[in-house]
């Protein structure tokens, strides 16, 4: 028996087993980052939705909440305070967001939306100035971001959507 010969099988069948345990870790790298992409968005959207409920839920919170992005001045004592809290919560979700996208756990396609979403509300009067007293509660990222979001060109929030009259071709 040549020993060398056993020792030299014994190295193949060695890095083979290497090489194919490269081969599922990268497997499951890939697999682990689909599922991180997967509950970001998932948890984006369930705090999206937590938070529309809110306002579906409770004309109060919805005329606060829109009243303050609109017409900010309009709001006075308890309830400028209420729309300091769901502005807040708001803006935050649109943060994180942000945040997911550029650490790649948010598609292109997917923050297409968002963003486009943010820009009805970040180019609203009352939005911009509750930004203008409260973006220091956001990251540096997320203000150089919200800079440069561009206006839509028919801008509407919840409050402001316009009335859609179909054609008569329709």
């Amino acid at each position: 028996m040549n020993w060398n010969a056993v020792a030299a099988w014994g190295e193949v069948a060695g890095a083979v087993a290497v090489v194919v345990s490269l081969l599922y870790l990268s497997a499951q790298i890939r697999h682990g980052n689909r599922v991180a992409k997967a509950a970001a968005q998932e948890s984006l959207a369930n705090s999206f939705r937590a938070i529309t409920q809110q306002m579906a839920g409770d004309l109060e919170v919805y005329r606060i909440f829109q009243r303050g992005v609109e017409d900010f001045d309009s709001l006075e004592g308890d309830d400028r305070g209420r729309f300091f809290h769901l502005a807040f919560q708001f803006g935050k979700i649109f943060e994180s967001a942000h945040y997911h996208h550029e650490r790649g756990l948010l598609d292109d396609g997917t923050w297409d939306g968002w963003s486009t979403a943010l820009g009805h509300y970040v180019h609203a009067p009352g939005w911009r100035k509750y930004w203008a007293l409260r973006s220091d509660l956001y990251s540096p990222e997320f203000r150089a971001f919200v800079a440069t979001v561009p206006k839509p060109d028919r801008r509407a929030s919840a409050g402001t959507v316009p009335r859609v009259i179909p054609d008569a071709e329709d």
